[in-house]
C-alpha cells in the first residue's frame, strides 16, 4: 500500500514501488496485479500446487511440478495492473515506478466517475525518481511512468496497463 501521509506519495505493492510527482495524486493503490503467465493475481500461488497426484495421469506419469529440473523460477513476466488514485486538481499528475517494473507496454483503459469530463493517460519509459523526498518526473531517466490529466479534481480514477516486471 502507498503511504498517503507523505508528499510525494511513495510505497510498494506486490514488489512494485510507486512514486508520485507531488501532491496532485493521493490515495494511490494497486487494485489488481495479474501475472499473465499464470492468469492469476501475483499474490496467489495455489496454481503451483498442481492438480493431480503422481500416478493419476494416463501412463502413471509424475504429478505436476512447478519448477524446472534446475529449480530456478522464470524471471519477469507480463503483468496486467490496475492502479487507482485520487486526482486533486486539473493538473498533470505523474506516477513513476522506481522498482518492480522494467517497462510499460500499453495502457489498456481508464475509468473516471466524473460525468461529462475527460481523462487522458499516457505512458513513457523515461521517468526519473529523483531524491527520496523529491518529486518524480516523467522524463530524464529510464523508469516506467504514467501521466494522468483530468478536467478537474476527481477521486477513484483508475488506469489499467500491461507492463514487463522484473
Amino acid at each position: 500500500m502507498v503511504d498517503t501521509t507523505t508528499t510525494p506519495l511513495t510505497g510498494t505493492n506486490n514488489n512494485i514501488t510507486i512514486k508520485t510527482l507531488d501532491s496532485t495524486i493521493t490515495e494511490a493503490s494497486i487494485l489488481i496485479d495479474v501475472d499473465m503467465r499464470t492468469g492469476t493475481p501475483v499474490s496467489e500461488t495455489g496454481w503451483l500446487d498442481g492438480g493431480a497426484a503422481a500416478g493419476s495421469y494416463p501412463g502413471a506419469l509424475d504429478g505436476f511440478k512447478a519448477k524446472n529440473t534446475n529449480v530456478t523460477n522464470a524471471a519477469g513476466s507480463l503483468r496486467l495492473i490496475t492502479l487507482q488514485c485520487n486526482l486533486e486538481g486539473a493538473a498533470v499528475s505523474v506516477i513513476v515506478f522506481p522498482k518492480g517494473l522494467n517497462k510499460i507496454v500499453s495502457i489498456l483503459g481508464t475509468q473516471m466517475p466524473l460525468a461529462d469530463k475527460t481523462l487522458s493517460a499516457r505512458f513513457l519509459n523515461t521517468g526519473i525518481e529523483n531524491a527520496f523526498d523529491a518529486a518524480a518526473a516523467m522524463t530524464g531517466g529510464s523508469l516506467p511512468a504514467i501521466e494522468l490529466h483530468a478536467e478537474g479534481a476527481v477521486d477513484l480514477v483508475s488506469v489499467s496497463f500491461l507492463a514487463l516486471a522484473n
